[in-house]
């Protein structure tokens, strides 16, 4: 266990003390908050739908601050684990195995600090989204709200680690792992609707991405970001907030039956379970 917790610290302090790789996790989520305020702000609702409900403002910020969550939650885990394509170029990862240390707990040092790096960085972004929505003056999660948040980003933070390590269990080389997290970082972000909303997409396209756990992430955490404003909202009769909540992906459908938080919450746990699993098989064979 001391062998796991040293490795983990080592994985942590590295991330930390490398301040490109600090920003680069935040790269994407810059990108994406640059493009929402620049170009996307005045794409999610017509000028009509806004003059008569003028908070439906507080409802895009809420919306695209739990985009920006989730995003950083896999920026990071991807950036955090980028350390073991690292050890194993520099022969680090195999001067681990010479030492009277079992396989088991240098990958199990790899992935707790992996992920414990991307939670520190997610908690860090949670901050920052809410100084945003005060600036915003938009309402802010309650602290009920607040603790399923963080309980939503662990979550994510498990998922994407799982996703990152079964990327890093390979011999790739450090060139070919960040190729694939960049390219996977983008289409992460496209199945999470952090780009655009999901109504705009067809519905095969939907269905499809209901069936990826990244969708179900990105609902999960705009369901308690979300909350408090929807509740705070004056909402016309005419206006079918049921509807934009699953045009915006608040809510999810699969098999045309709206998905619960716990159903969500289960298949995400799948999903990661599955990610964690291949990644170990994958360094078994290769031990074999």
């Amino acid at each position: 266990m001391k062998a796991t917790t040293r490795i983990a610290k080592r994985v942590f302090r590295l991330f930390f003390r490398d301040k490109s790789a600090i920003f680069f996790t935040l790269l994407a989520s810059i990108i994406l908050l640059t493009i929402h305020l620049l170009f996307l702000n005045r794409v999610s609702f017509s000028d009509d739908q806004l003059k008569m409900m003028p908070d439906l403002v507080h409802f895009q910020n809420a919306w695209l601050m739990a985009g920006l969550a989730v995003i950083t939650a896999f920026s990071a885990s991807f950036t955090g684990l980028a350390q073991m394509p690292v050890d194993r170029k520099s022969k680090a990862f195999d001067d681990f195995q010479i030492a009277p240390v079992r396989r088991s707990q240098i990958v199990a040092g790899y992935i707790l600090g992996g992920t414990f790096t991307a939670f520190v960085m997610s908690l860090a972004t949670i901050a920052f989204t809410y100084i945003f929505l005060l600036i915003r003056k938009t309402s802010l999660p309650s602290v009920q709200n607040t603790l399923l948040i963080v309980g939503a980003i662990m979550l994510t933070t498990f998922i994407s680690s799982g996703l990152a390590f079964l990327f890093a269990s390979g011999r790739n080389s450090v060139r070919s792992y960040g190729s694939v997290s960049s390219l996977m970082l983008t289409l992460i972000g496209f199945f999470a609707g952090a780009y655009i909303p999901f109504g705009v997409l067809g519905k095969s396209v939907r269905t499809f991405m209901s069936w990826l756990p990244f969708s179900h992430m990105a609902s999960l955490t705009r369901k308690f970001y979300l909350a408090d404003v929807i509740n705070r909202m004056t909402i016309p009769a005419q206006f079918d907030m049921t509807k934009y909540r699953i045009i915006f992906g608040v809510d999810l459908e699969m098999l045309d039956k709206t998905v619960s938080p716990w159903l969500s919450a289960g298949f995400i746990l799948l999903w990661a379970l599955l990610f964690f699993g291949i990644g170990l098989f994958r360094i078994r064979k290769e031990q074999d």
